[in-house]
């Protein structure tokens, strides 16, 4: 497809053939609607380049939010190894039945926790079988 500036200069190639006086009335009029017409395509040539530009500029913003949500939200945890589930106690809070996961650690040294999901206290009465307890 030819660009609008191309067409307004094969337009005005074919007004000048038609050898119309510049200075008559009708000259006056088509030479400004082709000048118009020029300044109209030299606008919408600005226009599509600043659309790549900022089309390149969202999918680099969207390339870096992928990467951002891949980090936050992976679910294979990189850092979590099998070994470490031995350290946390499966949980439910009584008042919401989510499951959680809490480090012995934590049970160990508190009597109350919050729950993250409903916020309220979940008294801890969990029987310990690590060997620090023995």
């Amino acid at each position: 497809m030819c660009s609008i500036k191309s067409r307004v200069a094969y337009l005005s190639g074919l007004i000048d053939g038609l050898e119309i006086e510049k200075e008559s009335k009708e000259g006056k009029i088509i030479r400004e609607i082709v000048n118009i017409l020029e300044d109209i395509g030299e606008e919408f040539e600005d226009i599509e380049e600043a659309h790549r530009e900022i089309q390149e500029y969202v999918d680099a913003l969207d390339e870096d939010l992928s990467m951002i949500e891949d980090e936050i939200y992976d679910e294979d945890d990189d850092d979590f190894d099998e070994d470490d589930i031995e350290n946390f106690i499966n949980l439910k809070c009584p008042n919401c039945d989510e499951t959680l996961y809490i480090d012995s650690e934590i049970i160990h040294n508190k009597d109350k926790i919050v729950c993250p999901n409903c916020r309220k206290d979940i008294d801890i009465d969990v029987e310990c079988n690590c060997d620090c307890c023995e």
